[in-house]
Order: C-alpha cells, then structure tokens, then sequence
C-alpha cells in the first residue's frame, strides 16, 4: 500500500467521523426536542399527545443512530447502539408518566 493511499484512507475515516460528530450534534436536539415539547403538553394536561411526542422521540432517536453509522461506514443496525440511542426516551418516559 502507497503512502498516498494511506493517507486518502486516513482522510476519508477523518472526514466520516466530523461529518457523523456534526449530524449527531445537530439531529440529537430533535430527540430532546420532541421530548421538551412533550413535557409542555404534559403541563397542559394533553398527556396521550405528550405519551405520542415521547415515543415519536424514541423513533427519531433510531433513525439518528442508523443515519450515523451509515455516515460513519458500518452497518446502520446495532442492537448495542440501538439501546444507547433510547436512553433519552427511557429516562422521559421514567421521569414523566
């Protein structure tokens, strides 16, 4: 192997892992988003519309995972990452019903 090669190795797994640190970043606040306006609704005594916001958050916080292991270069489905992604939605439905 060339060193050119390496080095285009190198930068492409450089180039996955900020791109994947970036989408992370900015598509986790959907997650805890949907879990703040669900903790709104609770407040305004809409708690099926909140119990719905909650788990939507779960889902989205599946298709985040997936998407980041796509972009990260493996494959989209781990059931080790998968249970990490929940614990938000977890810990809300734990906190709040």
């Amino acid at each position: 192997m060339t060193t050119t090669t390496r080095e285009a190795q190198a930068l492409d797994r450089v180039r996955r892992r900020v791109t994947a640190i970036g989408f992370l970043a900015v598509a986790s606040h959907g997650v805890f988003g949907l879990i703040g306006v669900s903790y709104v609704l609770l407040g305004q005594e809409r708690r099926s519309d909140a119990m719905l916001l909650t788990l939507m958050s779960g889902v989205v916080a599946l298709i985040v995972c997936a998407a980041t292991r796509a972009i990260l270069g493996t494959r989209p489905f781990s059931a080790t990452w998968s249970l990490v992604s929940l614990v938000p939605t977890v810990a809300a439905l734990l906190v709040m019903f």
